[in-house]
């Protein structure tokens, strides 16, 4: 199916996102692991989950945009005939 402009880059924004977001969550909790700090781990694996959580939600809604005109514009098309 042909999309426009606008939906191939949301797929590349949402792509992009979900890669960037979970190499950001990685290098953010190995710094707070290694901080030394008390309640280390905890932390960075709470910020890890919730990094990657954030990343996939975030990933699932562009897409699903996309779903969403992909099924409207397939809709108009068999109107149209």
């Amino acid at each position: 199916m042909k999309r426009t402009f606008i939906e191939k880059l949301l797929v590349l924004i949402a792509w992009a996102g979900l890669i960037g977001g979970i190499l950001f969550t990685f290098l953010v909790s190995k710094g707070i692991m290694e901080s030394n700090v008390d309640m280390a781990f905890p932390q960075a694996v709470v910020t890890f989950v919730g990094g990657i959580g954030a990343s996939i939600v975030g990933w699932a809604v562009l897409m699903q945009v996309v779903n969403i005109s992909d099924r409207l514009r397939k809709i108009e098309n068999q109107l149209s005939k």
